[in-house]
Parts: structure tokens; C-alpha cells; sequence
């Protein structure tokens, strides 16, 4: 069953606004009525009147408890229901007044209408009353109802997003795990078992440092590269002539990127260019400002045919930052990819913006 909405103070004091304002009206307007035509006892009157109208506002309240009840149900099966209840409010109130002025003037109370016409506008007056006010307050109800729909799909909107990224980054770390254990695996393989130790020595600091970054919480620049510094460090044990190069300037340190954002450009570099092409291979990762945009370029020795899928741009890592780029930056981002004989580049641009 639908929890109900919990009924906010804002919500409940419009209501109550309504009400009183409802009531008050028509009480002064009648007693104002009174005062003009010089109507005897007209004081008593207004008393008696004060007392019926405050039972008129206990039999709306009545009807709001009857739709907090109800809070479960859709607004069409509430407003039915309020809708329904008003004739019978009308009624009872307009039975009440009528046993109250004929209190007041002293006349027989029997339940016997003398004047049909007298008491079906007495009646109709009232049920129009209750159903103005039905009205209103069904109008306050769905107000508030469609405020906090729209605030719940936001939620709901905000919670998808960040189950989405997360879904991303995790998709990144079995791929990366996979590659690096393969390149132990190939320093073992070769002989080189305290390449292969340093290796995996390396590995786990650098995993120490990513286990700590929050995949939907931006990274400042120079704590991305100086994470890809410490990866290239444990592939240039296995790539003896692998050469690095950073190009970071020092006003866009601070810049804020997605936490681990050129980890699968980086992996796919290594893998698709380093390991396919003759040595002396090389790596570079640039960042530069072109007006409000960062653009970060991560370039490598092409080899063979090991580039054909992240030509295409349909491979796991690119297909994996293009997403989370999409996510975070939606259209003020770009990837774009730049194939040679001999180098290969992706290029990343994105909203300059300071981390927080």
C-alpha cells in the first residue's frame, strides 16, 4: 500500500487560512446584514451565530481528518470522497442552524419543514458553501501533492544518476585489475620475478590511493595525473623503454575532472599502443585551457592494428568515458579521437571548474 504524504506546516497552515477565512467572511457579512437592517436582538444574535459558524469549522475539520485517513489513496479517490461529503456537511449544518434560531425565538424545534422554499435555499446555500470550499481545499491538496511528486522524482532522478556513475566506475576497476594482473603475469612469464614483485607492490599503493576517491565527487587535476603517474610507473617495469611525459601547467591543478576520468585512455594506451608497437614507445598527457574549456589530451605510439576498435570508438574504455563525460558535463563535453601512422591521440574537453 502507498505510504501517505506527510502533511507539511506550510500545507496545514493554508488550510486552516481557508477555513477561518471562509467562515469569518460569512459570518461578518450576515451580522453586518443584521447591523444595516436594524434587526431586533441582532447581538444575540451574532452570539448564536458565532456558535453555529464554529460548529461549521469543527464539521470541516471533520471532513480534513476524514481525508488524512484517506492520505494513502489517489487524489481522484479523495476528492470523491470530499465531494460526497459535503451535501451531508450542508445538511447537518443547515439542521443545526435551523434549531438554533428557533431557539433563539422561542418557536417550536420539531424536525418539520413548514416553508419548502425557505429551507431548500437554506440548503442549497449551505452546500454551495461546503462545496466552495471543497474546491479549495482539493485545489490545496493537489498542489502539494504535485510538489512533492516533483520533488520525489527529482530524488529519484538524482539517485539513478549517481547508481548510473557508480555503475561506471565500477565497470573501469575489473577491466584495469584484468589488465594489470595480465602484465604481472607477463613479467613472470618472462623471468623477471622481482620486476614482477615490484610490480605488483606498485599495484596495490596505487589501488590503496583509488579505493579512497568517490566516484561521483570531482578530483582536482593534478591528483588524476599524479594517479596515472604512479600506473605508468608500474608499466614501465614491464616496458623498460616506455617514456612518459606530463604536461600539466600550475594554474590548472586545482581544476576539477571525474575521479579517475583518463584511467581507461591511459590503460588503452598502454595496451593498444605500448604493447603492439616496437620499441622505444611513448606516453604523453597534456592539459591545456582554451577560454572556460580544459581540454586534456592523452597521445601515444600507435601500433599494427591494435587501435581499430578505439578508432571506431566502440571500445570498453572509450565508450566508458564518453558515458560518465555525458553524465556529469551532459553536451558542454567532447571526446574525439585522432588516428596516424605513428601517434594516436584522444582528446577530452570539459567546463572548467574549481573542486569544492
Amino acid at each position: 500500500m502507498r505510504r501517505g504524504r506527510v502533511q507539511t506546516g506550510p500545507e496545514m497552515r493554508a488550510k486552516v487560512a481557508l477555513t477561518l477565512a471562509m467562515w469569518g467572511s460569512t459570518y461578518l457579512l450576515f451580522t453586518l446584514g443584521n447591523v444595516l437592517n436594524g434587526h431586533p436582538g441582532q447581538w444575540v444574535a451574532a452570539g448564536v451565530r458565532a456558535f453555529v459558524m464554529s460548529v461549521g469549522i469543527a464539521l470541516c475539520y471533520a471532513m480534513h481528518r476524514l481525508l488524512r485517513r484517506l492520505a494513502h489513496r489517489p487524489f481522484r479517490t479523495r476528492a470523491l470522497v470530499l465531494a460526497a461529503a459535503a451535501p451531508f456537511a450542508a445538511e447537518a449544518y443547515a439542521w443545526l442552524g435551523f434549531f438554533a434560531y428557533a431557539y433563539l425565538h422561542g418557536t417550536s424545534m420539531r424536525m418539520v419543514i413548514v416553508d419548502w422554499a425557505v429551507a431548500a435555499n437554506v440548503l442549497s446555500q449551505w452546500t454551495w458553501f461546503f462545496i466552495g470550499w471543497t474546491g479549495l481545499y482539493l485545489a490545496i491538496e493537489y498542489n502539494f501533492d504535485a510538489k512533492d511528486e516533483a520533488q520525489r522524482s527529482a530524488e529519484l532522478r538524482n539517485l539513478a544518476h549517481n547508481a548510473k556513475l557508480r555503475a561506471l566506475s565500477n565497470q573501469i576497476n575489473p577491466h584495469f585489475l584484468f589488465n594489470s594482473l595480465n602484465s604481472i603475469s607477463a613479467l613472470i612469464l618472462e623471468g623477471r620475478a622481482h620486476d614482477a614483485e615490484r610490480m605488483l607492490t606498485g599495484l596495490s599503493t596505487f589501488f590503496r590511493s583509488t579505493l579512497s576517491i568517490d566516484p561521483l565527487v570531482d578530483v582536482a587535476l593534478e591528483q588524476e595525473f599524479d594517479l596515472h603517474r604512479r600506473y605508468l610507473a608500474i608499466e614501465q617495469m614491464r616496458y623498460p623503454d616506455l617514456t612518459v611525459e606530463f604536461d600539466l601547467p600550475e594554474a590548472l591543478k586545482s581544476v576539477a575532472v571525474p575521479a579517475l576520468i583518463l584511467q581507461p585512455l591511459v590503460e588503452n594506451a598502454v595496451k593498444h599502443g605500448v604493447a603492439k608497437s616496437l620499441p622505444p614507445t611513448w606516453i604523453g598527457i597534456t592539459a591545456r585551457r582554451e577560454g572556460d574549456i580544459l581540454s586534456i589530451v592523452v597521445a601515444n605510439t600507435a601500433g599494427g592494428d591494435g587501435h581499430g576498435a578505439a578508432v571506431r570508438g566502440d571500445g570498453i574504455g572509450l565508450a566508458n568515458v564518453r558515458e560518465r563525460l555525458s553524465e556529469h558535463h551532459g553536451a558542454a563535453q567532447s571526446l574525439a579521437v585522432s588516428a596516424g601512422p605513428d601517434l594516436f591521440e584522444v582528446r577530452i574537453t570539459l567546463p572548467i571548474g574549481l573542486v569544492r
